[in-house]
This record gives structure tokens, C-alpha cells and sequence, in this order.
């Protein structure tokens, strides 16, 4: 019997509830262990030798009762005098739960903190108040800047990419997508994406703004289930280095690439300033006349006219990119040798696989851009 009334485990286990007094001394030494379930769960057990002990998830039970309702045995066990006398239990009170929802009508930005100073509730039964009427905290995307005129260009875009695409099932894969961007040592980690998981709080941190700085600016371009790249590129990007890039080593990356041929490439770029310098666009309609996508000028016009403020569209921007990031920034990252080493590495794990699929999201996107009038499409993915 001894042995019965010292083994752990939740309130469902057991036909018979703690008493009143057991659970008050639960949730007296939480209070003790600053929250700590299971901290508390070990200092009861050391405490109260000769009591059933129990586990951290019945002390939090014991703790969220008391909360929402002021009463900490559980309500299949409750008598007639377990209710706290006059009140009614908050969860079963549809006045407060419209209470709830009217807060969140006036003000859907608000959150359940600020409901709970503002409407003194409890945090539980506001959580549980949304949940049963289907009201879901969404997160924000962030979205690029369009300006007026931006929209119909997008259209335009999308509109002829997707009739070349019904014309020639083929015509992507000869489409070489391409895009520049620079990695520095405190560029991006997302402590929402990392964690340490442990017993206990290790307290682990991430050493950032560091003195000591360095970058690399990178050019890759994917054409098919090829990349071509990462290829250093210097900071700042000239257009004199740009256009003897694409006259000097261009054709031999690409001449490179098995089955590809180069009088099929369509060349893609955006319209950054080294991109419509003029000194490029001479080398672009000599090297690809009438196969380029970009911005052009004067009578130096591209077969396709890339839109501005449109990385929602290239696969670079929308898959490359963030997978690299994601990659090398998962730890401190030592010296420009170890950055340059990840970004390789993350790159060489790219399959053709993963190639088609990115395939099949832009054209997706091209699609959904298109039913948008030209519009935002990223929340919508």
C-alpha cells in the first residue's frame, strides 16, 4: 500500500483525487521553485516521503485549475461544496467569454496578455475562450514595397511567361535565372529557429555584433536542374565587373553545364543599376540577342521585361537565397574561411530534385500573381 500511495502520476490515473491539502502544498512549492514543475515535482517528493507523489504535469494541472476557476481539484471530482461558494466557473461564464471575443472584434492585434490585465481574466480560459470560437493568432508576412505602376508590369510579366510556358513545355529549363547577394558574419540567426532543448535552461547564447566584420557578395544562376555558382563577385558590384563577367566567363559556365546549349539560354537579371548600366546591356544583346529578361533602355529592350520590386518572382530570391541562409547561419560563424566553406557546402546539397520543384513554384506564383492583379502573393503561399 505504501508503495501505491508513493508512485507518481497525473490526476487520470487514479480513482481517487489528492486531497484538498496536497494540492494546496503542490502549488505552495512551485511558488517555491519560481514555476519550476518539475523542480517542484522532486522537492514534494523529498518533502512529504510517506504521500503519493506527484508528477510536474499534475502540480501545472493543480496550478491552471486554480487559475481559471479558483479551485484545484479536478472538476470530475468535485462535489457539491468544491465549487468556490456564489461563483460560478469562469470557463462555463458566457459572459466573459463574449467578453473575450468583443476584445478581440475591437481589436484583432491585441493579444492574450494584454487581455488578460485589460478584461482580468485568466490567461487559461482566454486561451481556451479563442480556441472554442476559432479564433487563431495569424503572424504577419513581410512583403517587398509595390509602387502604382508596379502591379501591371507583374502582370504583364506573368502573363507572358505563363504563354511561352503553354507554347514550350520545355522553355524554363532554358531560362537562366540569376541574382547576387552578399553574406556577412552577423547577417541573419533566428532564435525562433534554433533551440537547445534540456531539462533545465542552459542559458545558451549566440555571440552577434562582433567588431571584427567580414562579407563575401556571391552570383549563382539556376538554369534547369543546374547552378552555376556561387561565383565571387566584389563589394560594391561595378558595372564594368559585371559586364566582362557575362563577356569573359559567362559562356564557359555555362558551355560547362551537360546538355545545355548556349544559343537556347535566355539570360534573367534584375534591373539593379549594374544591370541596365549600358556598357551590360551591349554585352547582353551581343552575347543574347533577343534572349534576355531584364530592364532595359532606349532601343536596348529585353525579350521579357523583368518587373521592379518583384524578388517574389525569382527563384533565387524566393529559394535560393533563404536556403543558403538557413544553412550557414545555424551557429557562430568563425572567420571568412568558415563562411565561404558553409555557403559551398550548402549549395552542393542541392539536389535536381529540389530544382523541379522550384520549378513548380514559380510557375505557381506566376499564376497566383497573375489572379492578384499583379499583387502581393507571399501570404497566400
Amino acid at each position: 500500500m505504501a508503495d501505491q500511495r508513493q508512485r507518481g502520476g497525473g490526476d487520470h490515473q487514479r480513482h481517487v483525487p489528492y486531497t484538498c491539502r496536497e494540492y494546496a502544498a503542490m502549488v505552495f512549492i512551485l511558488g517555491e521553485c519560481h514555476g519550476n514543475a518539475r523542480e517542484a515535482a522532486r522537492v514534494y517528493a523529498q518533502r512529504y516521503e510517506n504521500l503519493r507523489h506527484p508528477n510536474h504535469q499534475t502540480i501545472l494541472s493543480a496550478m491552471n485549475r486554480l487559475e481559471e476557476d479558483g479551485n484545484v481539484i479536478p472538476r470530475a471530482h468535485r462535489g457539491p461544496g468544491h465549487g468556490m461558494a456564489g461563483r460560478p466557473d469562469r470557463d462555463r461564464n458566457g459572459r466573459d467569454e463574449e467578453r473575450v471575443l468583443a476584445c478581440v472584434r475591437d481589436n484583432p492585434q491585441t493579444s492574450i496578455r494584454k487581455m488578460e490585465s485589460e478584461l482580468e481574466l485568466p490567461y487559461h480560459f482566454i486561451q481556451r475562450a479563442l480556441k472554442q470560437n476559432n479564433q487563431h493568432a495569424y503572424h504577419y508576412t513581410k512583403v517587398h514595397e509595390l509602387r502604382p505602376a508596379d502591379y501591371a508590369a507583374r502582370s504583364l510579366f506573368c502573363r507572358e511567361m505563363l504563354r511561352r510556358i503553354d507554347q514550350d513545355p520545355e522553355f524554363l529549363l532554358n531560362v537562366l535565372f540569376t541574382d547576387e547577394s552578399t553574406f556577412g558574419r552577423d547577417d541573419t540567426f533566428n532564435t525562433h529557429n534554433h533551440h537547445h532543448y534540456a531539462e533545465e535552461n542552459p542559458h545558451v547564447t549566440v555571440q552577434t555584433k562582433h567588431q571584427t566584420r567580414f562579407s563575401t557578395n556571391k552570383w549563382v544562376g539556376i538554369v534547369g536542374n543546374n547552378i552555376i555558382g556561387p561565383i565571387n563577385f566584389p563589394i560594391p558590384l561595378t558595372s564594368v565587373f559585371y559586364s566582362n563577367f557575362l563577356r569573359n566567363r559567362l559562356r564557359i559556365l555555362i558551355q560547362n553545364i551537360p546538355d545545355a546549349r548556349f544559343g537556347n539560354i535566355i539570360y534573367q537579371h534584375d534591373g539593379a543599376p549594374q544591370h541596365t548600366a549600358d556598357i551590360t546591356l551591349d554585352v547582353l544583346d551581343n552575347l543574347f540577342p533577343g534572349r534576355w529578361i531584364g530592364q532595359g533602355r532606349g532601343d536596348r529592350q529585353p525579350v521579357i521585361r523583368w518587373p521592379p520590386r518583384s524578388p517574389d518572382l525569382n527563384p533565387l530570391d524566393f529559394f535560393y537565397w533563404g536556403w543558403i541562409k538557413e544553412k550557414i547561419y545555424c551557429n557562430e560563424i568563425v572567420n571568412i574561411d568558415d563562411l565561404e566553406f558553409r555557403i559551398t557546402a550548402a549549395a552542393a546539397a542541392i539536389t535536381p530534385e529540389m530544382l523541379e520543384d522550384v520549378r513548380r513554384n514559380f510557375v505557381k506564383r506566376l499564376r497566383l500573381c497573375l489572379r492578384r492583379a499583379g499583387g502581393h502573393i507571399e501570404q497566400y503561399l
